[in-house]
């Protein structure tokens, strides 16, 4: 797979805020056959998506004037003849399940917006920004989410990227992505699944999506390590180590995969072999800024407030780019009193942030400002 360096116009959900441009797409609602079968493909537009996809891009006939129409379709209200589509991390839909409701996540959102360019013939790929990631936690279990985004190839001229979630985007001005095949994202959509299924307690539809995604590409640690997660859920604890090792035989540096290897030989007493991985995991994740954070906001929970300190100082030093590293660190300056230094922080985040965004920070400053 490529690893290429964008220099990238970056466009998204955000950015359409205030765009009044007039398009020639009738206000009628889209409607598909629903459910679709069991066996339909997830990542699959369907047919009645293809009309109102070239009203949006017939009009302009520039890559990037298309581009932007199918974006505009995406978000449009309904009632002005869009998809009035909204963003929702609370499951990955299929693409049909993404029309239905109206709601999408990351990869659902990056899906909807590649199959729209196909269907009009504009070559788009999936790919990852790499070192882009989000930690969250779901009871016991702590999730790597991966980022996805999709590239519209321009050469000679700058590549296209449309990032569906901007608060994770670097601010560097550029962009380093690894393109994914159909497969790879397929695996991830799937895997994605198996853990929404199984923190949902239906443990053998999860088995049946972590199935499909190590079916759908082999080579994934991602789809082996979730598959190990949901073998381990259900008693299988050898199987799910052997998962665990395949996937740092396909990548070394899969934190996700070292962290549940190092959970299981903890829980088998093999302690030694445990302390191995751990000092692995600890060398990798304290070089993702993002992991940091994570940690950042668990202890400022949990009301530890200088170990808080520390881990967001550290997520800063290795990303000083991201607008949320210096929330968490004005909110932990505020509860030391230090309004100064609390303005400071916000104005930077202001300065890193999407200009949607600024407006927000704005408000928060002025506030600080007056008490």
């Amino acid at each position: 797979m490529l690893t290429r360096l964008l220099v990238a116009t970056l466009f998204s959900a955000g950015m359409l805020a205030g765009q009044e441009a007039e398009l020639p797409i009738p206000a009628m609602p889209l409607t598909i056959p629903f459910p679709q079968a069991p066996d339909a493909d997830p990542l699959a537009a369907p047919k009645e998506l293809l009309p109102l996809i070239r009203r949006a891009t017939y009009r302009d006939s520039s890559m990037r004037g298309k581009l932007q129409g199918i974006l505009d379709v995406i978000f449009r209200p309904e009632s002005e003849g869009g998809l009035g589509i909204t963003y929702d991390n609370s499951h990955t839909r299929t693409i049909a399940e993404v029309i239905q409701d109206r709601k999408a996540n990351c990869i659902s959102l990056t899906a909807l917006y590649v199959a729209c360019c196909n269907l009009v013939g504009i070559n788009a790929h999936y790919a990852e920004p790499l070192n882009v990631n989000h930690w969250r936690r779901d009871g016991q279990l702590i999730r790597m989410e991966r980022h996805v985004v999709a590239l519209v190839p321009m050469f000679p001229q700058e590549d296209l990227v449309a990032d569906f979630l901007p608060q994770l985007r670097r601010h560097q001005g550029v962009y380093f992505v690894k393109t994914l095949s159909l497969e790879r994202l397929r695996a991830l959509y799937h895997s994605n699944r198996a853990v929404e299924l199984l923190v949902d307690g239906r443990k053998d539809e999860a088995m049946a999506q972590a199935e499909t995604a190590v079916k759908a590409d082999p080579t994934s640690s991602v789809g082996w390590n979730i598959h190990g997660v949901v073998l381990k859920n259900s008693g299988q604890t050898h199987r799910a180590e052997a998962d665990y090792l395949k996937a740092l035989a396909l990548d070394p540096k899969d934190t996700a995969a070292i962290g549940n290897l190092e959970s299981l030989l903890l829980e088998s007493n093999r302690r030694d072999e445990a302390q191995r991985y751990r000092q692995l995991g600890l060398e990798l994740r304290k070089k993702d800024p993002y992991f940091q954070a994570f940690l950042a906001e668990e202890a400022f929970e949990a009301e530890q407030w200088e170990a808080a300190s520390k881990l967001i100082s550290h997520a800063i030093k290795l990303l000083p780019y991201e607008p949320d590293f210096y929330l968490l660190k004005a909110r932990l300056e505020l509860r030391d009193g230090h309004h100064r230094d609390a303005i400071s922080d916000l104005e930077l985040a202001k300065r890193w942030a999407i200009p949607t965004e600024r407006a927000r920070y704005d408000t928060k400053i002025a506030l600080l400002k007056k008490s």
